[in-house]
Parts: C-alpha cells; sequence; structure tokens
C-alpha cells in the first residue's frame, strides 16, 4: 500500500486536508472546573490533617546493605491510631537497625519501631504507643487509593530538614 499520504493522494484525498484524530486521542485528564476547590476547603482538609502530621528523626546505628550510618528528618502520618501506625517512605524505615522518635506537632515525641518496609514500592510502617500521646487531639488519615485518579489537585504537608510543618 504504501505510504499514507499516497494512499491519500490516490483516493482523490487532499494531503494537505485535515485528519481525524478524535478517534487516536484519548483524554487522560479530567475537564477543567473552575473553582472546584476553594480556598475555604483547603483550609478545613489542612486543620484535620496536619495534627496527624509527624517529623520522624530517625538514626541508623550502623551501615548495613547499601545504606551508611546517619542521622536524618522525615515526614509521616498517622494512618491508625488505634494501633499507632505511621506511614512514611520505605528509605526512613531503613534496612536495617535503627532508632527513631516521631514528634507530633505540639511537640510531643515518642519512640517509634519499624514494622514493615515495602521491598518494591516507596512506603514504610512505623509503630508508636498511642498512650504515649497525652495532650494532643488528631485522628488519623485513612488510606482510600480507589480515591485516587490523574489531575487531582493535592497539597504536601511535611517538614524541611526537621523544620516545623507546613503546607505546598
Amino acid at each position: 500500500m504504501g505510504d499514507p499520504v499516497e494512499r491519500m493522494e490516490s483516493e482523490g484525498l487532499d494531503s494537505g486536508a485535515a485528519v481525524k484524530t478524535d478517534d487516536l486521542c484519548m483524554e487522560i485528564d479530567p475537564p477543567f472546573q473552575e473553582n472546584a476547590v476553594t480556598a475555604e476547603d483547603w483550609r478545613k482538609a489542612l486543620n484535620k490533617v496536619v495534627p496527624a502530621v509527624v517529623v520522624l528523626r530517625t538514626t541508623a546505628t550502623r551501615s548495613f546493605d547499601t545504606e551508611s550510618a546517619a542521622s536524618s528528618y522525615a515526614t509521616g502520618f498517622i494512618v491508625d491510631k488505634r494501633r499507632g501506625i505511621i506511614l512514611t517512605n520505605r528509605h526512613v524505615v531503613k534496612p536495617g537497625p535503627v532508632v527513631a522518635e516521631a514528634m507530633f506537632l505540639n511537640r510531643e515525641e515518642v519512640p517509634v519501631h519499624p514494622i514493615y518496609r515495602d521491598p518494591v514500592h516507596d512506603f514504610g510502617f512505623f509503630r508508636y504507643d498511642p498512650a504515649a500521646i497525652q495532650f494532643l487531639n488528631y485522628e488519623e488519615i485513612p488510606l482510600s487509593p480507589e480515591a485516587a485518579c490523574v489531575g487531582l489537585e493535592i497539597r504536601v504537608v511535611g517538614n524541611d530538614s526537621g523544620e516545623k510543618d507546613k503546607a505546598t
């Protein structure tokens, strides 16, 4: 059959004619909805979730696997308040021995212990004693992967090298 342009010309179609691409395109972004989320909506959401975000201070006591001994700060958030489970990134949990503390919004600190580090995906879990938090009223941030979608507006809440929690 040859070149598509030659085929179109032999069928009497102008090679400069616009080719209909609607059948070839797929919409991946949801339609733009102006003012779908207001500043007030974000303020309410942040007021609820910020107390569930913690600063994690970790110390890897010795070199292990491919990671060296080091101290660092990271961010995590409470996913199960009753059982005291914090979700964070895999590299924060560390592959080897780690000593870690979680600092809550009101500066209460509690020791945390690694309970899982996913070998493939970038997440891990720490556990703390929920009874150790005496003065802060906070909620958990439930996981809901079914709500995630392309084009969803998000805000990131965390710390910058151990500084006070902030939203961006």
